[in-house]
C-alpha cells in the first residue's frame, strides 16, 4: 500500500488549527469564570462606606480672548475703562447665572493678557503684540479681584504649546518665542507650536 504524504505546509496548518482550538477553549473558560463565581456566591456586593459629598457643584464659564476677541475684550484696542466695563459685565452675568467659577484665558499664543516679564503683551488687548494697555493695568489681577468680589473663583487658562494663530493681525513682537528661540518651534500648516518633546519647552 503506498504511503500517504501530507501536502507541503500541512504540519503548519495542523499546528495552527490546534492552537486556534486551544484559544477557543480558553476563551470559553474565561467567559464562564463570572458564571462560576456567581454560582459559588462570589458576586459583587456594595460596601457600606459612603464617600463624602462634594462641597458644592462646580459651575463655570470660559472667557475667551482668541478667535477675533470671542468674549473679551470685544475688540482689540478698547480703552482701559471700556475693557474693565466689559469684563465686569461678564462677571456680573456669571454671578447672576449662579456660576461659581470662570476660566479666564491669559496666554493664547505664547503671549500674555497680564503683565509678564517673560512674554509679550497679547495683541488681543491693544491690537498690537507687545504693546501694553495705557494707562497700564494688569487685566488678570483686575479679573481676579472683581471675580472674588462676586464670589467667583478665577482659573487662569493657559494654552501651553500654541505659538501662533491664523487670524493674528499684528506683527510678532521681538521678544516672542518664535523670534527668541526659533529652534523650539514646529510649524504645522500655517500655525506655529512649541514642541513639548524639547526639554527647554517643558
Amino acid at each position: 500500500m503506498p504511503k500517504k504524504t501530507l501536502p507541503t505546509g500541512a504540519p503548519k496548518r495542523l499546528i495552527s488549527q490546534q492552537l486556534m482550538a486551544r484559544i477557543r477553549i480558553l476563551a470559553v473558560f474565561i467567559g464562564l469564570v463570572p458564571a462560576m463565581l456567581f454560582a459559588a456566591g462570589e458576586v459583587y456586593r456594595p460596601v457600606a462606606v459612603t464617600p463624602p459629598p462634594p462641597p458644592r457643584e462646580f459651575r463655570g464659564a470660559w472667557i475667551t480672548a482668541v478667535a477675533t476677541n470671542a468674549d473679551w475684550p470685544s475688540e482689540p484696542g478698547l480703552t482701559v475703562a471700556a475693557q474693565k466695563a466689559e469684563l465686569i459685565a461678564l462677571l456680573n452675568r456669571a454671578a447672576q447665572l449662579k456660576l461659581n467659577a470662570v476660566f479666564f484665558q491669559v496666554r493664547p499664543t505664547c503671549d500674555a493678557l497680564y503683565a509678564s516679564p517673560f512674554e509679550p503683551w497679547s495683541e488681543y488687548i491693544t491690537g498690537t503684540m507687545g504693546k501694553a494697555p495705557q494707562p497700564l493695568y494688569d487685566p488678570l489681577a483686575f479679573a481676579i479681584e472683581e471675580a472674588h468680589k462676586r464670589g467667583l473663583e478665577l482659573h487662569a487658562w493657559f494654552n501651553p504649546f500654541r505659538a501662533s494663530r491664523l487670524e493674528a493681525r499684528s506683527p510678532v513682537a521681538p521678544n516672542h518665542i518664535t523670534k527668541t528661540h526659533p529652534e523650539l518651534i514646529r510649524h504645522y500648516g500655517e500655525q506655529a507650536w512649541l514642541d513639548p518633546g524639547e526639554p527647554a519647552v517643558r
